[in-house]
């Protein structure tokens, strides 16, 4: 069994169980879209990604381990799985795509090489956590033209599986959205455009996140387009991003390293629960 697919049983495996979940879309490449939800419906809910670039599915596995776990009255909506078609190109490489120009296209993008384990973008070769509205295209450290990471897309909100996303979650009601990355064991918070006030109130409660985990915080500086700044400036939510792993690991971390990276990630999530959470 590729490793691809040990992510697809982990999701049908939480279908099987009969927690609530639904399809919010579909990928460039036509791959379903998860949303789980566990705990009660009413009230503002917690958001939680994971995924959004490709060799970072480490983020996945955490996830999928979260919705098992989690048994919190306050409701929590789980995206697992946000960027597929990049994480099934880190894992298989290009074999899949049967076109053979898109191949061939894929192939350019990643320096004409047929390792895609570092690969970042979506399969347009769009990196989904630049692509959102919140000071679009500003950021020094990304690019212009399609690659494996960096692109910022031809506009704001430009790719399905942003677009899916952003439709998901616009009538519901967060009080807090993580959106897990790797690596570093940080937790990023705040975004330029905040306010003073919420700076002030973003970095007390990142630091409520970070001590669980004894993770360091840093405050999000030169980033933009991201899915934290969308959603800390443009929809009031507290956003936070939680690079899991130690930076010494390597790009893609393994996944034999996910019993000692999940470590404390409920612990973690039941004292934000506790309180931040608003039944």
């Amino acid at each position: 069994m590729d490793k691809f697919s040990k992510i697809q049983n982990g999701i049908n495996t939480l279908i099987k169980k009969g927690i609530d979940y639904e399809i919010y879309g579909k990928s460039f490449l036509g791959e379903d879209l998860y949303a789980f939800h566990k705990g009660n419906y009413q009230g503002k809910q917690l958001l939680i990604t994971a995924s959004m670039h490709s060799r970072e599915y480490i983020s996945t596995l955490v996830v999928l381990n979260l919705i098992k776990d989690y048994n919190l009255e306050t409701g929590c909506y789980f995206l697992p799985l946000v960027n597929p078609d990049g994480v099934k190109l880190v894992l298989e490489g290009n074999k899949f795509i049967k076109d053979d120009d898109f191949k061939k296209f894929l192939l350019r993008l990643n320096n004409n090489s047929p390792n895609f384990s570092l690969w970042k973008a979506n399969a347009r070769g769009v990196d989904l956590n630049v692509n959102f509205d919140a000071m679009w295209g500003m950021s020094k450290y990304t690019t212009v033209l399609p690659c494996s990471g960096g692109f910022i897309g031809e506009t704001s909100n430009s790719e399905i599986e942003n677009i899916n996303l952003l439709k998901f979650i616009e009538n519901k009601k967060f009080f807090l959205s993580i959106a897990y990355h790797s690596k570093g064991n940080v937790v990023y918070y705040g975004f330029e455009k905040l306010s003073k006030k919420e700076t002030k109130i973003s970095k007390k409660m990142a630091k409520s996140i970070a001590k669980p985990l004894n993770y360091k915080i840093l405050q999000s500086k030169g980033s933009t387009g991201g899915l934290s700044d969308y959603l800390s400036y443009n929809k009031k939510i507290p956003s936070f991003t939680i690079e899991l792993g130690n930076d010494k690991l390597t790009h893609p971390i393994k996944m034999n390293e996910i019993d000692k990276i999940y470590k404390n990630q409920y612990k973690m999530l039941k004292i934000i629960v506790k309180k931040y959470g608003v039944l």
